[in-house]
């Protein structure tokens, strides 16, 4: 789908959109939607009381409300989103027909779960030989949410901002300012002060040079094995070893580690091929996978980050809380 761009009155550089095709930010069992596409579908209510819940439009126009207004003058791309688990729907048109015989104005259909990502270009930066611009992502899963109960319950959504790598679409964010995975709000208003919170808070200079460190530290083949299998024992610990030992939380599934040790002997931007990598590419070869769910994809990109960082430091000697892994 061709990304847009939504100009400012204040913006003073005009700069091009990147219409350079690019793989998708997320895969797994998602599907690209357009905005106005995703405006059309059903909103589903309260049960109790039959008020709207927030849809997932109105909550992405929030979010591109405080960005604009957080960054006045910049250029913002329109989101891109993708949504998952299609819930359907008969009304009284398609009542007792065959899903064969079924036409499209006999149902109706919304997504339970959505992501969007809104890239701001102007807001560029070089990590390590990779152009990276600006990101804001939000989430939304409405598993999330007693739709049996009333309004007064409230509704969850999940919030980041970080870097986009161009090179690899790959999400660079951490959990230390940049993320917000419990946003609870009853209404726009309040999910739009959470997210110009996260907005202010976020430290992206701080970040910048974190990432940038990573590219000073080199890790050997032994190393990079010793990690894949410990990474892959500490899911069987149980948790009181896992307590006794003072791990870090590592919530990173098997199957992103397998796309990491392949990613390392065929990737053409960060693999190793046999060869020591540095932990930025250690850290680009663990957000390469594209497979998570929607519901859990923030959580593992930023634990990624918390990994490389920790690995790095760990290699470094500055800090042991990661050396499990590599020892």
């Amino acid at each position: 789908m061709e990304q847009e761009t939504i100009t400012y009155p204040a913006l003073i550089e005009s700069i091009e959109p990147d219409t350079t095709e690019r793989s998708p930010f997320i895969l797994a069992n998602t599907k690209e939607i357009g905005l106005n596409e995703l405006s059309e579908m059903l909103t589903p209510v309260f049960s109790r009381d039959n008020v709207e819940t927030i849809s997932h439009t109105e909550a992405i126009t929030t979010v591109l409300d405080a960005i604009s207004t957080y960054f006045d003058g910049q250029e913002i791309n329109s989101p891109l989103i993708r949504v998952s688990h299609e819930m359907k729907l008969r009304n009284r048109f398609g009542a007792g027909k065959l899903v064969e015989n079924l036409r499209p104005e006999d149902q109706e259909t919304y997504f339970q779960r959505m992501m969007a990502m809104i890239e701001i270009p102007s807001i560029s930066h070089n990590i390590n030989g990779c152009e990276c611009h600006l990101q804001i992502c939000i989430v939304r899963n409405y598993a999330d949410c007693n739709l049996f109960g009333n309004s007064s319950q409230r509704q969850v959504f999940k919030c980041c901002i970080g870097f986009l790598n161009t090179v690899c679409t790959n999400g660079l964010i951490r959990t230390q300012d940049g993320c917000n995975f419990s946003i609870k709000v009853t209404n726009t208003a309040d999910l739009y002060r959470y997210c110009f919170e996260l907005f202010r808070q976020y430290d992206y200079q701080q970040h910048l040079d974190e990432m940038r460190r990573l590219n000073d530290t080199v890790i050997d083949v032994s190393t990079l094995a010793q990690f894949l299998g410990r990474a892959r024992m500490s899911t069987a610990l149980p948790t009181s070893m896992k307590n006794e030992l003072g791990l870090p939380e590592f919530i990173l599934p098997e199957a992103q580690l397998n796309s990491m040790i392949r990613d390392y002997y065929t990737d053409e931007n960060f693999g190793g091929f046999g060869r020591e990598i540095t932990a930025w590419q250690f850290y680009m070869l663990l957000t390469n996978y594209k497979n998570n769910y929607i519901d859990v994809t923030l959580e593992r990109s930023s634990n990624a980050y918390e990994c490389a960082k920790g690995i790095a430091s760990a290699i470094r000697k500055d800090d042991e809380a990661w050396n499990w892994f590599i020892n």
